[in-house]
């Protein structure tokens, strides 16, 4: 199995501190043994295990779960979209670096996903060529926004373009969602009642915004079954067929350019999962876990192994084939 939404953290970061005195880069800091904190802005932002950097812990527990490989990447705070790019580059070269070494190591268990400044997407779009040939990682992890601005903005076309040339795949993983400030009780809430509706928007506008109309060939996985999507597609179609206005912005059905996404299995549910499978296809599901955080789904895989009318070639498809196909084309 393939478990294609895994993060790292490196065991140490670089001194960005220096360099604009921003206390928003992060520093970590030595909890109880096996543990550590991650400080942002003066305050833990999360505590983490070793298992966010050390290969080998993974690894034994890859073996415990029937995982086979792992795709690596970093957790999405630490995109720092919110920097000035010429320090984000510095910062994301890092990143890129320390996956890289995890998965020149143990190849055969780990596949490398990169981190770009796309808060500048030119600048962007000339590191993909360094993230493909210099640390040889497979693609690249973006959000489903900068500053506020949806990726299916026609000014991300420019990196979306050189990663369609380059083959690199994308996946997209929400945060700071869109409004959270309007989410009552503890701020970790984000992630549980903001990020559906945040992915939503980030997928509606990749589809609104023509991205897959001008590049038809990019190979896009939006995280966590794709959020609230599955509800917002079908009113997508509707609109579309009722609607002269959106037919003349959209070429094609909504329905046809969802058939090019792909989407991991994070839905913890069995009752989600058989509907993000009528309504996505088999053919463009991943498995993903969220493996190392407290959120994960555990063992990877379980929605999908869960289901016993799943056929021997659906499961494949799950947990391995379609994978593949993200990745590499």
């Amino acid at each position: 199995m393939i478990d294609l939404h895994t993060h790292v953290i490196p065991s140490k970061f670089p001194k960005m501190q220096k360099r604009k005195g921003d206390s928003r880069w992060p520093q970590i800091e030595k909890a109880e043994e096996g543990f550590s904190n991650i400080v942002i802005s003066g305050k833990v932002f999360r505590t983490v295990t070793d298992h966010c950097w050390n290969p080998l812990l993974r690894i034994q527990d890859m073996d415990k779960e029937d995982v086979q490989q792992q795709v690596l990447s970093v957790m999405p705070e630490l995109m720092s979209y919110w920097a000035e790019p010429e320090d984000a580059v510095i910062f994301c070269r890092y990143l890129n670096e320390s996956i890289s070494k995890m998965v020149e190591a143990y190849p055969d268990r780990f596949i490398g996903l990169g981190t770009v400044p796309l808060q500048n997407p030119e600048l962007a779009a000339k590191e993909l060529e360094l993230i493909k040939k210099e640390y040889r990682l497979t693609g690249v992890q973006i959000g489903t926004h900068v500053r506020g601005n949806p990726i299916g903005d026609p000014a991300f076309h420019v990196f979306f373009e050189e990663a369609e040339k380059l083959g690199l795949a994308i996946f997209v993983h929400p945060l700071h969602p869109l409004g959270e400030e309007r989410i009552i009780g503890p701020p970790v809430l984000k992630n549980f009642v903001g990020f559906p509706s945040e992915i939503a928007f980030s997928v509606a506008s990749v589809i609104t915004g023509l991205v897959l109309e001008h590049f038809p060939n990019l190979r896009i996985c939006f995280s966590h079954g794709g959020g609230g999507f599955g509800l917002v597609l079908l009113r997508l179609i509707q609109g579309w067929k009722t609607r002269k206005e959106l037919r003349e912005e959209l070429p094609q059905s909504p329905q046809l350019y969802a058939e090019k996404l792909f989407f991991d299995t994070l839905v913890y549910d069995k009752r989600v999962f058989r509907y993000v499978k009528e309504i996505f296809s088999v053919n463009n599901l991943i498995v993903g876990s969220d493996y190392p955080f407290s959120i994960r789904e555990s063992p990877p895989g379980k929605v999908v192994s869960d289901m016993s009318d799943l056929s021997i070639d659906e499961f494949e498809l799950l947990r391995t084939r379609n994978a593949q196909r993200f990745l590499f084309g």
